[in-house]
């Protein structure tokens, strides 16, 4: 970002905004995309997903205007919506809950590897051939995915919902998702791991290279390993699911959190600006990502088997809301350097242990209800 800035003599607002238009329309878009794939079966619509994934790749990788570049990002974040919408309701029709949950985190574990690798080659990209260059990769990523999905990834959805897409049926699907308990309390769950994510992506390229001045190789590094805690976090994730099953484990991974959230107020109210510690700290979040991310995903449209598509897309509707609030705060708030992405950080680590410890527990939720 901080090259696109340079390259395009745009507002840190503005580059902020290409990062902040990919989550939002990646939230708002799933919406779209999940009644579609209850309708029509993920297999086609996650691979009209992938197609406008590479058109929005290399259309980003030869644009000459900030607001052209801007507008193929937002076009990527929809179009990534639609893997992840088809990802998580492909998981629904395959498995109950608690094996859901567990296969989710056996395949963010093989997502983590690979989100170890991208921002090293990312950042090696960006240092010896521009930023372009990461866009004609995703484009590349996103082809390559497109085939691997025509070639051996079959069909889920055994019995298509000929109604999915119409006003009354979506409008009355909608309104018996959001008056399920579990499902909000669920997504609560989701929405506050995700808004400190967003925080941490959106936030960290400014916090590292311009506040503690790493080099872009370096912050690479960094985001790398912040995605070997997560890797390692979904391993562990998988264990804790079979011993204390679904609630059990994220309310133990809410002491990670709460460790976040002390460790930010900290760093905050002393006004440190240390890399390590702020390394550290990243670690740690995605550590407890790795627990939260997968049990929520799973549980929150668990409930709704013959409508996972329109349950995980609203989900990922309320992740969005966190998203934007995210986006909102650090508009504003990067002015203020290191402190204000600190308490942000400790915002969204408080408000998850409150989702864990308040919200959760007066739901009548035991693994055997929610399977």
């Amino acid at each position: 970002m901080p090259a696109i800035r340079q390259e395009f003599s745009a507002s840190a607002i503005l580059v902020q905004a290409t990062m902040f238009g990919v989550m939002i329309s990646f939230g708002f878009g799933q919406l779209f995309w999940g009644a579609l794939s209850d309708r029509f079966g993920r297999r086609p619509i996650l691979l009209w997903g992938l197609a406008l994934f590479v058109v929005s790749g290399v259309g980003g990788s030869v644009t000459q205007q900030m607001e052209a570049l801007l507008l193929t990002r937002v076009i990527q974040g929809a179009a990534l919506g639609a893997s992840v919408v088809c990802a998580r309701a492909m998981v629904r029709d395959l498995y109950e809950v608690r094996d859901g949950a567990q296969v989710l985190a056996r395949g963010l574990s093989g997502l983590g590897l690979f989100a170890i690798a991208s921002p090293l080659f990312g950042g090696f990209l960006t240092d010896f051939f521009g930023w372009r260059a990461n866009q004609f990769a995703i484009a590349f990523v996103g082809l390559s995915s497109f085939l691997m999905v025509w070639w051996f990834v079959p069909e889920t959805l055994h019995r298509r919902n000929v109604e999915a897409t119409q006003w009354s049926s979506l409008w009355r699907n909608y309104r018996k998702i959001l008056s399920h308990s579990e499902f909000l309390s669920w997504s609560l769950v989701a929405m506050s791991t995700y808004g400190g994510l967003f925080l941490i992506l959106s936030g960290g390229p400014f916090i590292f290279l311009q506040v503690l001045e790493v080099s872009a190789t370096t912050f690479g590094a960094v985001i790398a390993a912040g995605s070997l805690s997560y890797l390692l976090g979904t391993l562990a994730c998988r264990r804790w699911i079979t011993r204390y099953g679904l609630f059990g484990t994220v309310r133990l991974a809410s002491w990670i959190s709460l460790s976040i959230a002390a460790l930010a107020v900290s760093l905050g109210l002393l006004q440190i600006k240390s890399f390590l510690l702020t390394l550290c700290l990243q670690m740690l979040y995605g550590l407890a990502h790795g627990f939260h991310q997968p049990c929520s995903n799973a549980a929150a449209p668990g409930r709704f088997p013959e409508m996972a598509g329109t349950a995980s897309s609203l989900m990922g509707m309320l992740m969005a809301f966190a998203a934007v609030a995210t986006g909102l705060y650090l508009s504003i708030s990067l002015d203020q350097g290191m402190r204000g992405y600190l308490w942000g950080i400790a915002f969204w680590g408080f408000f998850l242990v409150i989702a864990v410890r308040m919200v959760l527990p007066r739901v009548v939720l035991t693994d055997e209800k929610v399977q």
